[in-house]
């Protein structure tokens, strides 16, 4: 059911109304010029009003004096101006058929234009010959409005035009026009009763759109309260603004709702929600630029803005589509900070008041608290994934650390025990084999303790350094003398002369290159080649670089090699023991240092880690 038949029908024509028409000629046209007397008429004017009256709509209103006007006043043409709520332009609506009028329904002149600029103006009737009248009054409609109301009636046969006011005693909203084919058509009595029926119909008009705006204000708060409760009922962001876009599109009914958020870092607004007549209005996650269009200007400027007619407004960017002729923007704050806009758009002309700029920064206010919660619950989210990540390899480390100090444990054991067994008869060579496996074991077991309390006093930020003067070339010995390397690996160095000395902690830096020539042994195949270089990076810096020709790691995986507890995930990988905690150390050691560290990786080609350190010279005396 619409709202229609919930409408109480009009009131009918009164006995004086249907005496009138009973009275006129059969042959009569829209010029009827009533015989009753100037009483009558006014008698048949106070029956029009009730129907007026009881008029539950505009079109309804117009439909009436479409009807009854000519029962009261001779015409060949009527029509209305009526203006927009601020007054800066009147709308023309035709009470005539067209093919008889002339007129252009719908079309929109300045409020200053034509007669009926005139006529709002002085708040006064105006009643004159069109023939006399000359050239078209002063008018400056724009590209799409077409001539004012006059210069059509001149050139559709008019020859007198009244036009009064559409006044409900303190405010003009419009104007009534009649227009006749004969000259000298109105007089002071059709003035009179023109001016009645425009009293009648203004205030009628103006009561309507007060019921209409209560209507819309009802709607609007409960817009407010229906938000409200869905801005609480999720905290999943996308789904919350999405949501809230269509409803105030919806109920405010207008054109096109979009909302954005800011990205300070790249001092950009990003589209996150539309609700619009054109869905493809603009892609998901297009951005804007500070300062660019009246979405931009209202974050740069940290204000709102309300365009009544953006084509002549600077601050406007065109879209896609050119029906925007409004346009308003409000920031939405968490915490006195902008962290998104809330972009309103519509094909009229002046289509936002105040009102709707106090409920739209209401349920900003709401939106800014939802994004608020909802950014923390991702949060939230995000870090709780993380420590399970973070527990998940934690419980990994503890396994790998077991099995990693058990595995040389044993082989010590193993060893000792033989040794012991046949202490008495083991030969030269026999023993110095036993010892050597119990030496190497034991120095893994002391590589693996060192790190693990490295682990620990970084975390507390008690790891000491010693800065001395460091020979490259002898660290690189002693590192590959104490990393176990297989007799089917082969393993080069070069040392440019020019940077033969760095400033660094000498244990630490050991530490460093065997965790990247052990990662490099591990990772080879049987056979491959491992070179570790120290070469010119600039002025103030050297690189050393430890390269393999091993499975390689994917780029996807590269950025996380450096954080603690990770470890490339790759079948291949799986197969080969260690902690994820090796290259974590080695980055944490090389920041201490000055340096940075990073890696150049291709699946099945090998790998380079490289690292930077700073430059010494053997007559630099360091603090």
């Amino acid at each position: 059911m619409t709202d229609q038949d919930n409408q109480p029908p009009a009131v009918p024509p009164s006995a004086a109304t249907a005496a009138a028409k009973e009275r006129a000629p059969a042959e009569s046209g829209p010029s009827i010029v009533p015989p009753d007397s100037f009483t009558g008429r006014v008698s048949t004017l106070h029956e029009i009003a009730l129907q007026i009256d009881a008029a539950r709509s505009r079109e309804e209103i117009m439909r009436v004096l479409r009807n009854e006007i000519r029962w009261i006043i001779p015409h060949r043409v009527c029509f209305a101006c009526i203006l927009d709520n601020f007054h800066t332009e009147y709308t023309v609506t035709s009470l005539s058929p067209a093919d008889e009028s002339g007129l252009p329904d719908g079309t929109r002149h300045p409020a200053s234009a034509g007669v009926a600029g005139t006529v709002i103006m002085n708040e006064s009737p105006l009643c004159l010959d069109l023939e006399e009248a000359g050239g078209d009054p002063p008018d400056e409609p724009g590209p799409d409005q077409g001539s004012v109301p006059e210069s059509s009636l001149r050139t559709s046969g008019m020859r007198t035009l009244l036009m009064v006011p559409l006044r409900t005693g303190h405010e003009t909203i419009g104007t009534l026009g009649i227009a006749s084919d004969v000259q000298g058509a109105y007089g002071e009595q059709d003035i009179v009763l023109a001016q009645l029926l425009a009293t009648q119909v203004a205030v009628a008009l103006q009561n309507n759109a007060m019921f209409g705006d209560a209507q819309r204000r009802i709607s609007q708060i409960e817009l407010v309260n229906e938000l409200a409760e869905d801005l609480t009922s999720t905290l999943e962001l996308d789904q919350l603004l999405s949501a809230a876009a269509e409803t105030i599109r919806k109920t405010c009914n207008f054109f096109d709702v979009s909302i954005f958020l800011v990205d300070r870092p790249r001092e950009e607004a990003y589209l996150v929600a539309h609700s619009g007549m054109h869905v493809d209005f603009l892609p998901a996650g297009y951005r804007q630029k500070f300062g660019d269009g009246i979405v931009g200007w209202s974050i740069s400027h940290d204000e709102r803005v309300m365009s009544g007619d953006v084509t002549q407004d600077l601050r406007y960017s065109t879209n896609l589509y050119t029906e925007t002729r409004s346009e308003m923007a409000i920031p939405i704050r968490v915490e006195h900070e902008i962290v998104g806009v809330l972009n309103v758009e519509d094909a009229r002309l002046n289509a936002f008041d105040e009102t709707d700029a106090i409920v739209l920064e209401t349920l900003c206010d709401q939106m800014g608290s939802a994004i608020k919660n909802a950014q923390l619950y991702d949060r939230l989210k995000r870090t709780n994934a993380k420590l399970t990540e973070f527990d998940r390899m934690k419980s990994d480390f503890l396994g790998i650390v077991s099995h990693d100090f058990r595995s040389p444990l044993a082989s010590i054991v193993l060893a000792a025990g033989a040794l012991l067994k046949r202490l008495d008869s083991v030969d030269t060579r026999r023993l110095r084999e036993y010892l050597t496996v119990i030496v190497d074991q034991a120095n893994r077991l002391i590589r693996l303790a060192e790190d693990t309390l490295s682990i620990t006093k970084m975390e507390a930020g008690q790891l000491n350094y010693f800065f001395n003067m460091v020979n490259l070339d002898r660290l690189i010995k002693d590192t590959i003398s104490g990393v176990m390397i297989s007799g089917r690996h082969t393993v080069n160095y070069e040392i440019d002369p020019r940077v033969a000395y760095v400033r660094g902690d000498q244990t630490k830096l050991r530490q460093v290159m065997q965790n990247l020539l052990s990662n490099a042994v591990k990772y080879s195949p049987s056979g491959g080649k491992v070179t570790i270089r120290a070469a010119h990076h600039s002025a103030e810096q050297l690189v050393v670089a430890v390269t393999d020709e091993g499975i390689g790691i994917p780029a996807e995986q590269q950025g996380k090699l450096f954080e603690k507890f990770s470890r490339v995930d790759t079948p291949e990988a799986k197969e080969i023991k260690g902690s994820g905690l090796g290259l974590w150390i080695c980055r944490e050691i090389i920041k201490a240092h000055g340096g940075q560290i990073w890696v150049e990786s291709q699946e099945g080609k090998g790998s380079t880690f490289a690292f930077t350190l700073k430059k010494a010279h053997p007559d630099t005396t360091l603090e």
